[in-house]
């Protein structure tokens, strides 16, 4: 099943109004987000100068450092591919979680490896390999420490600072051991937690994040890129130059956000004079240009340089600069050879700022695609729903609404008063042209009058609907109940619920459904129903 995503109430109108092709949208993108731009965007994207075999060298290397991770020989070739002109890439990119962190990161890469697979049937004389790019220099440990997992959370206390990339993440242990009893004894619990366990006796959380994320998907084709290298920043090290020494970004920034402003569509991520941070152990802070001394500073710490030591220090440790959220998607776009962008949402809002960047330094402004959402249910969540003669499509309205249409569809009689308001406002229309024949003064007294008695109606309505659900008590809980199960905190699912529930369930296959449902062309979100 699915429903189109204007329908789930959860999507901005920028989103919406995007996949389904509005014109306001239009001057904000390169390529449509179909499946006949992929010749156009192949063309494009061959005319970038893209070294291809640095990259499979640093691709090599980076995952060389990841002990006992067991690579195939169809996983080498995906990298080797890397080096062919005739090889492209999709890419997602997300944070390092921990445990995998909500559902729709694990969505992301499935749906990036179906894309690849799914273009390789169409285009067979191209390749495509999926990539995932690690959110590895992002800083924020509160958004990566802890999952949820049956109504508990689990969270890694150990906030070491700077980027997330860095932290050892030894102290996580007693996290998994929590996750393990609250998961129990289910099939697959003994396979998924040993996992784990190997994946975060790794020195750093990047390399942790990449042993899981190969585990889970290295078999379909997936590579993973840390984009925190020496040598991957400096190949993008003249754009870095240039934002410090001109700060073209946020003037181009800016005025993307005002056309879209014009629009009538919000803003999404906040453009800084300088968009990039500088990184050294357990640090990153932003670096700022402070024009009375004529000096770069990085905030919150000593660190202060003159023009000529900054632009030395950029060429000698490019590894310590960083791009920020405004800079990040032109870095990755620039050293893959990229055609497409598989983000969330908020992702692609971000990114539809981002044209006028691309432009600028002319590199190549990929197609947007919009990620899969899915809502998980078993069979048996469908026979409850059945049983109160509701469908999976009426859990996505508010709960309070849900319970009202339950509660007037089991009255007697019709409790819709709609038409009574209006015989009665067809009465008092009466009544105010007898008073403005007789005495004038008395029209506003026949229009309160008129007020009163369609609150009265109005509350009647509403105590009829009370009694309704003081008589379906028990259904009324069951519908809350299943709201809960599958909105958990009034969300969606996939923001919320940890993979490794399903994945203790039912194994490797969930990840393989996954990457056989998912189908990012397809502009809907589906509705999943698993095995018992």
């Amino acid at each position: 099943m699915q429903i189109p995503f204007s329908q789930t109430h959860f999507f901005s109108k920028l989103i919406i109004d995007y996949i389904e092709g509005k014109n306001d949208v239009v001057d904000f993108y390169s390529y449509r987000p179909s499946l006949d731009e992929i010749p156009r965007l192949i063309e494009d994207k061959k005319k970038e100068n893209i070294d291809r075999n640095a990259l499979v060298s640093i691709l090599k290397k980076q995952y060389a450092a990841c002990a006992n991770l067991h690579l195939s020989d169809a996983n080498r070739q995906q990298i080797q591919a890397l080096q062919d002109e005739q090889t492209f890439c999709i890419v997602t990119a997300h944070q390092l979680n921990i445990f995998g962190g909500p559902l729709y990161f694990i969505y992301k890469i499935a749906q990036t490896i179906s894309t690849c697979n799914q273009l390789k049937i169409k285009f067979p004389q191209y390749h495509f390999v999926p990539i995932y790019w690690m959110g590895s220099e992002d800083h924020d440990f509160d958004e990566i420490n802890h999952i949820q997992l049956f109504n508990n959370k689990i969270e890694w206390t150990d906030k070491q600072g700077g980027i997330t990339g860095a932290y050892q993440p030894s102290s996580i242990a007693a996290c998994i051991d929590e996750l393990e009893t609250i998961l129990g004894a289910k099939p697959y619990t003994s396979e998924l937690v040993p996992i784990l366990r190997q994946a975060y006796a790794q020195p750093t959380l990047a390399l942790a994040t990449r042993y899981v994320v190969h585990t889970l998907f290295g078999d379909a084709g997936l590579v993973i890129v840390n984009g925190n290298d020496t040598a991957l920043k400096a190949q993008f090290s003249k754009v870095m130059e240039d934002e410090l020494l001109h700060q073209n970004s946020i003037q181009l920034v800016t005025k993307q956000i005002h056309a879209l402003e014009s629009k009538g569509y919000k803003q999404q991520a906040f453009p800084r004079n300088i968009n990039l941070f500088y990184i050294s152990q357990n640090l990153r802070e932003r670096i700022e240009w402070n024009a009375t001394t004529n000096t770069y500073h990085v905030l919150n710490t000593t660190f202060s340089f003159t023009q000529k030591e900054i632009l030395d220090e950029l060429k000698n440790f490019p590894e310590r600069f960083s791009p920020n959220v405004i800079l990040r998607p032109l870095y990755q776009q620039k050293v893959l050879p990229s055609i497409a962008y598989i983000g969330g949402a908020g992702e692609l809002a971000y990114w539809l700022q981002l044209k006028l960047v691309f432009d600028f330094y002319k590199v190549q402004f990929p197609q947007l695609l919009l990620r899969n959402s899915a809502l998980l249910y078993t069979i048996d969540t469908v026979q409850k729903i059945e049983k109160l003669n509701l469908t999976i499509l009426d859990f996505f309205a508010d709960v309070d609404i849900l319970k009202n249409k339950f509660a007037t569809h089991q009255a007697s009689d019709n409790l819709d008063v709609s038409d009574i308001k209006s015989a009665i406002q067809t009465a008092f229309e009466k009544l105010q042209t007898i008073a403005q024949n007789t005495d004038a003064s008395l029209v506003n007294t026949v229009g309160a009058e008129l007020q009163k008695s369609l609150q009265s109606v109005d509350a009647l309505q509403k105590r009829f609907v009370k009694s309704l659900k003081q008589k379906n008590e028990t259904e009324l809980n069951r519908i809350e109940k299943i709201k809960s199960t599958l909105f958990p905190n009034h969300s969606l699912q996939e923001r919320v619920e940890n993979f490794s529930v399903y994945y203790a369930m039912y194994g490797q296959a969930f990840i393989t459904d996954l990457v056989n449902v998912f189908d990012v062309y397809h502009k809907q979100f589906l509705l999943i129903t698993l095995p018992k």
